[in-house]
């Protein structure tokens, strides 16, 4: 039987990387319930997933750059790391409302008090914070766990993804300099 290369798409590749992206975040966000929860709502939380969810996609797209030959445009780089991290975070996002709504729906209160606290911690050292506003904020809060909070969530996580995608997507790409001329 003769060698046969496969052919591998942008596509296909993003989504296998997709897959490990997501299951990677479900697995440091079980890590994080396992030792304590409320590390999800530190404000060190998000440097944690900054590094994971820019760190994957630059791995994922140097390798798919070394698939397909060694060069990838700017273009060809930023959808692959789009698809990647739209995909990854939506499956982050899914396994959050199912932890949040139906395996632990007590962690909730806990989640928005340790949260409302920190908010209030800062919000005192800059001389604010008053009682009506922070209720009004922790029913906000509340919401955000909810499918309609997850779901808006979401939808603002795309627009990181999107950043992420251009800063990824700018260091993944490398001209073919040879078909420059």
């Amino acid at each position: 039987m003769e060698n046969q290369e496969v052919e591998v798409t942008s596509t296909q590749h993003s989504l296998k990387w997709a897959a490990i992206l997501g299951l990677i975040s479900i697995i440091i966000t079980l890590i994080a319930y396992l030792i304590d929860i409320t590390l999800l709502v530190q404000s060190y939380w998000p440097a944690i997933l900054l590094v994971v969810f820019l760190g994957i996609p630059i791995y994922a797209g140097r390798d798919f750059r070394s698939k397909v030959g060694g060069y990838l445009s700017f273009k060809e780089a930023f959808l692959h790391a789009l698809v990647l991290l739209a995909v990854g975070v939506f499956i982050g996002t899914v396994f959050d409302y199912i932890l949040f709504n139906f395996i632990d729906p007590e962690i909730i209160p806990i989640l928005v008090e340790v949260q409302m606290e920190n908010t209030m911690k800062a919000m005192e050292s800059f001389g604010g914070g008053s009682t009506e506003m922070m209720d009004g904020m922790a029913e906000g809060v509340k919401k955000g766990y909810t499918l309609q909070g997850q779901a808006l969530g979401f939808l603002w996580k795309l627009v990181l993804c999107a950043l992420g995608a251009l800063i990824v997507g700018g260091i993944n790409k490398k001209k073919n300099k040879e078909e420059e001329f």
